[in-house]
């Protein structure tokens, strides 16, 4: 199965397609996606389509903000019953709280999560899409869209300390800055908003009590609809937990609040344990710390959870066939051969 997003993801495709000299027509039939996407934003459509489209999009107008173009412009609105849950919170954090909990009846192929780190708080912004290579324009257009979503909330109060990207730099920042308007680091460890733990006490003007309550049940009652994923929720704690080497079942169950059987037993019906998932994570993960030219492979042993790095190149040996470092080095000769993409 598909997993499925609102046609509003696509919202001012047309024309943010056309500014780059595409013909956006033709780039949705290209991605099997029907014209009717464009004018209702209700239209349940397949995330990996989205991600492909954003993607093709950027690689053939030469402008590697593609995504970040289609955020710059978005409303409340865009966000349907989503948007009235947030706007009625009390603070910001409850409003990213919501986000994370209400987000995936709006858009299944998003995935946000919090973590706390002392004076710090991470909002991690993550995509679920099957196809290589199909997520960088889908976490920039996430993350601009979540960006300016809290700053519509507090009229434009929220200043986050910075966003962090786990790809690579573009040639050009000017629309990146625009669009986020603070400060960018790419090669991160993740892709995440970085706030004070004190900016999330800030209110919403807006928010309605009352309308609260009445919205938040008019929600639970879509989740409750919504069929559980377990293993989508495990796969978040694993990705969070293993750069702190305490990623194990044990950890997994007590971040879900379970017991490891009784997780086990819900990952048992999708074909799943908690340790299967934590190994394919791990996969998942030491391939994009690999493609990452910044990282030594004694960091890259340490962010996975390894005790050392001669421990981690058996396992990836056992994984991919090849080591480490034939791995990283197959990553550099494919930057250094590819042609660039000139900047519109």
């Amino acid at each position: 199965m598909h997993t499925l997003t609102r046609s509003a993801s696509l919202t001012d495709y047309e024309h943010v397609a056309r500014s780059a000299g595409l013909d956006p027509f033709r780039m949705l039939r290209m991605a099997k996606l029907s014209p009717k996407v464009l004018d209702d934003p209700n239209l349940m459509i397949s995330a990996d389509s989205v991600g492909w489209l954003l993607e093709e999009s950027a690689r053939l107008s030469g402008q590697e903000a593609f995504g970040l173009l289609l955020a710059e412009k978005r409303s409340l609105a865009n966000l349907g019953m989503l948007a009235l849950a947030i706007r009625e919170e009390p603070t910001l954090r409850s409003a990213m709280q919501s986000s994370i909990r209400y987000v995936q009846p709006h858009n299944a192929g998003v995935r946000l999560w919090l973590d706390d780190a002392d004076e710090m708080v991470l909002l991690h912004v993550g995509v679920d899409m099957r196809g290589d290579g199909l997520s960088r324009q889908a976490i920039e257009m996430s993350t601009g869209i979540v960006l300016r979503t809290f700053r519509i909330l507090t009229r434009d109060t929220f200043r986050p300390v910075g966003v962090t990207f786990t790809h690579e730099r573009p040639a050009s920042l000017v629309v990146h800055r625009r669009v986020l308007g603070t400060a960018i680091d790419f090669l991160q460890e993740c892709n995440a908003i970085v706030c004070r733990g004190r900016d999330l006490d800030l209110p919403i003007p807006a928010a309605d009590p009352a309308l609260h309550r009445e919205v938040k049940r008019s929600l639970d009652m879509q989740l409750a609809n919504v069929r559980d994923e377990p293993a989508q929720r495990a796969r978040q704690i694993a990705r969070m937990l293993l750069p702190s080497g305490l990623c194990s079942v044990d950890q997994v169950a007590q971040h879900l609040g379970m017991h490891r059987r009784t997780l086990n037993r819900h990952l048992a019906a999708e074909g799943e344990s908690v340790t299967t998932i934590i190994n394919a994570v791990r996969a998942e993960l030491a391939e994009e710390y690999l493609a990452n030219s910044k990282h030594k492979l004694y960091e890259v042993a340490e962010l996975l959870g390894f005790s050392s790095a001669g421990d981690f190149s058996r396992w990836f040996r056992g994984q991919f066939g090849k080591t480490p470092s034939d791995r990283a080095a197959q990553y550099r000769e494919s930057r250094a051969t590819a042609r660039p993409i000139l900047h519109k």
